[in-house]
């Protein structure tokens, strides 16, 4: 029976379904508990609504399955159970899209009730449906206990241009407390005190059979009153509601088993519990979370595990399964925690959290494994700090293994803590090279500039790796290390061996190595491959994200940002590069916010307007430098480059070129850049051949492109334009021949422009006679009429005479036009090269 808070509905019908301008329509329904926020939700649904509706009700007890809080929407939307979802391993971001196309099919109305309980995977599937917009209407009411109200939920749909209307509900009135009392066969002014009209409240204190007596109860606390409802359930009834308290719920058919009682006793205890208003008959399911948090906690802790283990034995899944023991803790036997393991491991990738929370109650039971996934989860959860910390323990013991020391590394190296990472190596050389080891030490003295003192480069030229996956990963980088000294013939020898390897791997053995795409990454931009370095970074973020290696992300949404660059592909490389920040910061991993705001410094010129292109300067000048050695060299290569074209003072010795160096072709452009701003055009031209030079002799068509690129662009401020026609064509040709397509393009536009002027200014200036000539040159050198009579020994009127008639000849309306006219060949073209 509905009594009071016919207000209330009506507000909320009216902001969920009168037409506004908001993005969405959304409504946060509040209140303390038992004070009737389901009720209304109830009634609402029952008002005949036009839109489909989603509802759905999270457990306050936390099942540590991920997006458990939106099943019933997600199964819906999607038709599949959200196990096999799970099982799956879809990453969050492809769940996101399936249920978004879902919702699009029709207007829709999502319910959540209970929502303060949303696991954090669906709260942010939630906030991410809120922050942006949907092409068919949708309507949110979520329901909260006071104070509850998650403020990044609110933040999200602000941010997504909907407007939040609040409809908080209070106590009921006098007249309503009594009307309620009366409709559960009560009465007594003690009630309606001692409730203080909350209507769960006042049910109970009805349920507890005062009657005439109510006024003698005043001093009770509510909890007692609950406590003491429980307390006079039968033994079978109390069997009864202790089994369904338990979560995730468990199924009628086993009931029976974890209450131990017959088919026709389970039945007359449901109906007896029913008829004190405690659960629903029909569904089984308890009225309210405060009851069943009563009803759990009045279980003895050993009454709680044969319960939980009872539920898991005849659980249908491995999750399910797994949610049930994981309240065993300690007590868990050996196959019970493989089980937990196992789920563990199902959804890591969907919410590392709900993996830590899983493994974290058995800690107390010695366990590699599940120590070494904790620590997986932990990195990629963004919490290399703890995960350290449970790797140095396991490290320290005798069960140490490659495995663990080779995820200490990674943790290190996470932090930007390489130099620790080294030493940590130093002290244990003498330990068994194990393969994962190997790869990190290899991956230390790639990217980190390390000494010889760690000695595993040896093992690095020697080892080609009994695994599939480890001999492509070494042979990765060693590329990279190759390419590090400057040898790009010895480095595309190593890189087709990877590639080659790779490209034979299931993503299963893939997976082993998957840090190691990163290097692979960065050959295929340093050697020009460009379309097949994007495919193969395609496949290998799949992987990362449907497989929970989140922590790899920021590095691999970066390099594939670079490698779009050059593709002319570079809106998705800044949606990338903003993918690799907000990775970077969620997964703790500072070195990579650097490196992507330089790539967005690359994608910039010819894209966007000069006051952005500081901005992004300053926001890269704000982020420091990385720890990892050779990104650090590529950030302050194009940050010089960067001041240059904004002319910004400039450490030239950051463009210092040194033997064997990859970046020696983009110095030199650099360094003639910074001649060219000194006036010095000859020494640009020195510095163009020289980047022209490396290009043609590492055998780089992208590299000689841009020298020769830049070497037209300081023949043209020579005054040499027909020169400058012919190095811009064998510029556009030798982009096409690496596959830079952006550049290409650039490289052909700019080489129009350039034709056009040379044609038109030479066709216009035949008309002029000698004299028109020498005139013309003066008004371009900014004389006055009387400046140029008297260079000319002529009078002003002749002069100003002449000056008429090389405005008529030349199609020009002014003086200042003649002039731009005539120094139109000494403009250059805009700076669009990748490191």
């Amino acid at each position: 029976m509905f009594i009071g808070r016919m207000a209330e509905l009506t507000r909320l019908r009216s902001h969920l379904t009168d037409p506004d301008d908001s993005a969405h329509r959304v409504v946060l329904l509040e209140g303390p508990i038992g004070i009737g926020k389901t009720a209304v939700v109830n009634e609402f649904l029952r008002s005949g609504l036009t839109e489909r509706v989603l509802f759905s009700r999270p457990a306050e007890l936390a099942t540590n399955i991920p997006l458990d809080g939106i099943r019933s929407i997600i199964e819906e939307l999607l038709d599949e159970d959200l196990p096999v979802l799970l099982a799956e391993q879809r990453p969050a971001r492809v769940l996101l899209r399936s249920i978004r196309e879902g919702l699009a099919a029709e207007p829709t109305v999502i319910v959540i009730d209970d929502a303060h309980w949303l696991d954090a995977p669906a709260r942010d599937i939630i906030e991410r449906l809120l922050s942006e917009p949907s092409p068919t209407p949708l309507s949110f009411l979520f329901v909260f206990r006071t104070g509850a109200a998650p403020e990044t939920l609110i933040r999200a749909a602000t941010r997504g241009g909907s407007a939040v209307h609040r409809v908080i509900l209070g106590p009921l009135d006098e007249a309503d407390s009594a009307a309620l009392l009366a409709a559960h066969g009560a009465q007594g002014k003690g009630y309606i005190e001692l409730a203080a009209g909350n209507p769960l409240f006042l049910r109970l204190l009805a349920e507890s059979g005062r009657g005439d007596h109510a006024d003698d109860v005043s001093h009770q606390e509510i909890g007692d009153t609950l406590r003491g409802e429980l307390l006079t359930l039968g033994e079978e009834s109390r069997r009864v509601m202790q089994a369904l308290s338990l979560t995730p719920p468990v199924a009628p058919e086993t009931l029976g088993a974890i209450a131990d009682l017959g088919v026709g006793d389970i039945a007359q205890a449901a109906d007896r519990l029913a008829q004190r208003g405690l659960i629903e008959a029909e569904s089984l399911r308890v009225v309210h979370p405060f009851i069943r948090a009563a009803a759990y906690r009045s279980m003895t802790p050993q009454e709680r595990r044969l319960a939980h283990r009872t539920a898991a034995r005849s659980a249908s899944n491995v999750l399910q399964q797994a949610s049930h023991l994981q309240h065993l803790g300690s007590h868990l036997t050996s196959d019970e925690l493989e089980t937990v393991l196992e789920a563990a491991g199902i959804v890591l990738a969907t919410s590392p959290q709900s993996c830590i929370a899983m493994l974290h109650r058995s800690r107390r039971i010695p366990h590699r494994a599940r120590d070494l996934m904790l620590a997986r989860a932990l990195l990629i959860d963004g919490q290399p700090v703890e995960a350290e910390s449970l790797l140095r323990e396991v490290h320290s013991t005798k069960e140490s293994t490659g495995e663990s020391f080779a995820l200490l590394i990674q943790s290190l190296r996470i932090q930007s803590r390489p130099d620790e990472a080294v030493e940590l190596v130093r002290e244990a050389r003498a330990m068994t090279l194990d393969p994962e080891v190997a790869l990190e030490l290899v991956t230390l003295e790639v990217m980190h500039d390390s000494d010889s003192e760690v000695a595993s480069r040896t093992w690095l030229e020697q080892n080609d790796g009994d695994v599939p996956a480890y001999a492509a990963a070494l042979a990765g980088l060693r590329a990279l290390a190759s390419l590090r000294e400057g040898d790009l013939a010895r480095a595309r020898t190593s890189y087709q061996v990877a590639k080659d390897g790779f490209s034979d791997l299931p993503a299963s053995e893939m997976l082993l190595v998957i840090d190691v795409t990163t290097a692979m990454g960065w050959c295929a931009h340093f050697l020009a491959d460009f379309a097949e370095g994007a495919r193969f970074l395609e496949r290998a973020i799949r992987l990362a994200e449907t497989h929970g290696r989140f922590h790899v992300l920021p590095h691999l949404y970066l390099i594939l940002g670079f490698i779009y660059i050059p593709l002319d592909r570079c809106e998705e490389a800044e949606e990338l590069i903003e993918l690799a920040i907000d990775a970077a910061e969620k997964y703790n991993w500072p070195d990579a916010v650097p490196l992507a705001l330089t790539a967005s410094i690359v994608a910039a010129p010819g894209r966007v307007g000069p006051e952005e292109i500081v901005a992004r300067y300053q926001r890269l000048a704000a982020a420091g430098l990385p720890q990892v050695g050779w990104w650090r060299r590529i950030v302050r290569l194009m940050r010089s480059r960067a001041e240059i074209l904004l002319g910004i003072p400039v450490d030239a010795s950051e463009l210092d070129v040194a033997d064997g160096d990859i970046f020696a072709s983009q110095k030199h452009i650099g360094l003639g850049e910074l001649a060219l701003k000194r006036g010095d055009a000859a020494a640009a031209l020195r510095h163009a051949d020289a980047a022209i030079a490396w290009g043609v002799e590492a055998e780089h068509p992208s590299q000689a492109g841009h020298g020769t690129l830049f070497r037209a662009q300081v023949l043209v401020t020579l005054d040499r334009a027909e020169e400058a026609l012919g190095e811009a064509q064998r510029a556009a040709e030798l982009f096409d021949e690496a596959g830079a397509l952006l550049y290409r393009r650039l490289a052909r536009a700019w080489l129009a422009q350039l034709s056009d002027r040379i044609e038109t200014a030479g066709l216009r200036l035949d008309q002029l006679t000698p004299r028109e000539r020498d005139v013309a040159d003066l008004v371009a050198d900014g004389h006055s009429n009387r400046a140029i009579a008297e260079r000319l020994h002529l009078s002003p009127r002749t002069v100003e005479s002449h000056v008429a008639r090389i405005l008529q000849k030349t199609g020009l309306r002014s003086r200042a036009g003649l002039a731009r006219h005539l120094d139109a060949g000494r403009q250059t073209a805009p700076l669009e090269q990748a490191p």
